[in-house]
């Protein structure tokens, strides 16, 4: 798992824009270093702000919108979407490891991601070619 994420990771994880997270850092929303002109976010960091109540709403707009643009828009065949329930504590851990994996592989076509926290259970949602986002599933599961 990285030891820090910086903008391009936030905006993969929560599917913001990086102007929108910058708005957030500037907030105060979003708390983080700046070394070398690069913002570094730690995984605590990154934990309070996916839990911050001014940011919640709008995390959960864009998570459900991977899901619902999955199922309202045409597209190729081999498209999946998938929906993970986790326990809370192991959500930030996970989203680090999918955030890691995204950048990592040539994604065949558009892959979305979304975290979230409900009550006491984190939910990941993938949505991408099926080849995508099994190879994600199958990285996420033998680094467990």
């Amino acid at each position: 798992m990285k030891d820090f994420f910086t903008i391009a990771d936030m905006t993969v994880m929560t599917g913001l824009s990086s102007r929108t997270i910058r708005t957030y850092i500037a907030e105060g929303f979003l708390q983080g270093d700046k070394s070398s002109g690069v913002w570094q976010f730690s995984p605590e960091q990154i934990d309070r702000f996916f839990n911050n109540a001014a940011v919640r709403p709008t995390l959960r707009a864009k998570k459900n919108a991977v899901v619902y643009d999955f199922l309202g828009a045409p597209h190729g065949e081999n498209m999946m979407c998938v929906v993970l329930d986790l326990p809370a504590e192991s959500l930030s851990q996970a989203s680090a490891l999918f955030c890691g994996y995204i950048s990592e592989i040539q994604a065949k076509a558009e892959l979305r991601f979304a975290s979230d926290r409900i009550g006491k259970k984190g939910r990941v949602i993938l949505s991408g070619s099926d080849a995508d986002v099994m190879e994600l599933l199958a990285r996420y599961y033998n680094e467990r």
